[in-house]
This record gives structure tokens, C-alpha cells and sequence, in this order.
């Protein structure tokens, strides 16, 4: 049976064999199961390019369209970064070993053959394991010897705020709009010790007379 002309000059990602070629008078018939099976699988894969675009869209539409998922952007409802590494680390040869009793030794990859040099096998105890302390409930952050309870935001020094959330401190920089209000707030050596002042501050403490410090010219304090 001579090729059908949908079917000629395609290469063999695309085209069954010649079997398949005898079963269909045109490339538009053949299924699309049994023509993705036939595929000659992309580099690295177990799948053609037609299911492994398939899967990778799926897998992607999965992960978007599901609100309550892990890697989400929703603070809400994902995990915090420090969890995300602990569950990213975790193989599933790891997973094996810690729900069988009988399992000490196993490969690294878990889907492929052992191999001496490329996929040696280890013992269970040194793969790595889960840090479930990562998901005990936050209460309060610490920050530079200030306690700030989840949900509020404390001043930490006189031009940094921080706030607490389940997932740690978030620090941020003061806008400082009146630097000799600063000056009359806090201490002087609470100013100098706290470097997003120095840069807004500068030039107002050299013109300020009421503050001083024991070595001239220190960001503008001055004991003239």
C-alpha cells in the first residue's frame, strides 16, 4: 500500500510506523492515544512530544486553577518558604523508606534502576528527611530583642518597622519626613546605631545644635 501524501516527509516523532501507515489512509485518521504512543519519546522522557505537551498543560493548569495549592501566591493558604523547602527536598525514596519496615537500602531516584555510579543505593538514614518543626504555629516574631505578636507591627529602631506574620518578620524602611522630631523622639545613640536614619538624616542632625556626641563630625552631630 503506497503512503498516503498527508503522510509523506513527516518525520518519525510524528508518523507511526510503517504498520500504522497501511492502517490509515491519512495522517488527520490516526487516534490520537494510539498515535501518541508511537511516538518516539522526546530526550530525557518516557512520552512523545504530543502527550508530554499534553501532560505539561494539565499539570500547569492543575497547579493554576486550584486556589488551595501549596506553591500558590495566596499568603493565606501556601506554605511558607522555609516549608516549601523542606517538602522540595524530600524524595520519593525517602517516602518509601519511612513507611516500610523492611526497606534500609534503596536507589536515589526511585523510578530508575539502580546504578553503581549514576544511581547509586543509599541508606535510608541518609537521605534527607522533613523538618516538621517548620509548621508549628507562630505566635510572636523576634526581632533585634523585640517581641512582636503575629498580626501587629512594632518599631524596632527609630526608622525600621517591622510586622509579624505566620510566615516570619517583614521589615521595612520609614519614610522620615521631619528629622528633628526624630531627634527629639528618640536617643541619639539609637539614631546613630541605625543606618536607614544616617541616610535620611544627615543633613538635618549637622544643622541641629542640641545634639552631640563624644567624637566630632559623627554623621553630622557635632560638640561645637
Amino acid at each position: 500500500m503506497l503512503v498516503p501524501e498527508g503522510m509523506k516527509g513527516r518525520g518519525d516523532r510524528r508518523v507511526p510506523p510503517s504498520g500504522g501507515r497501511m492502517c490509515y489512509n491519512h495522517v488527520n485518521d490516526i487516534d490520537l492515544f494510539s498515535g501518541g504512543l508511537t511516538e518516539t519519546p522526546l530526550h530525557g522522557g518516557l512520552v512523545g512530544p504530543t502527550f508530554g505537551c499534553i501532560f505539561g498543560l494539565q499539570f500547569q493548569l492543575l497547579k493554576k486553577c486550584d486556589r488551595f495549592w501549596y506553591e500558590s501566591n495566596n499568603p493565606l493558604v501556601r506554605f511558607t518558604e522555609a516549608q516549601l523547602t523542606q517538602i522540595r527536598k524530600v524524595t520519593l525514596a525517602k517516602v518509601i523508606c519511612d513507611n516500610t519496615d523492611t526497606v534500609d537500602t534503596i536507589q536515589r531516584s526511585a523510578f530508575d534502576l539502580p546504578d553503581p555510579f549514576l544511581n547509586p543505593r543509599m541508606k535510608c538514614s541518609s537521605l534527607p528527611s522533613m523538618d516538621l518543626d517548620q509548621w508549628k504555629e507562630r505566635v510572636s516574631c523576634t526581632v533585634d530583642h523585640v517581641t512582636i505578636d503575629v498580626g501587629t507591627a512594632e518599631r524596632i529602631s527609630p526608622c525600621v518597622m517591622c510586622t509579624c506574620t505566620k510566615e516570619g518578620p517583614l521589615c521595612q524602611s520609614l519614610r522620615i519626613n521631619n528629622c528633628f522630631h526624630l531627634a527629639s523622639t528618640f536617643s541619639k545613640e539609637s539614631i546613630l546605631e541605625d543606618h536607614v536614619c544616617k541616610v535620611q538624616c544627615a543633613y538635618a542632625f549637622r544643622t541641629f545644635p542640641q545634639v552631640d556626641v563624644p567624637n566630632n563630625n559623627i554623621l553630622g552631630f557635632s560638640n561645637n
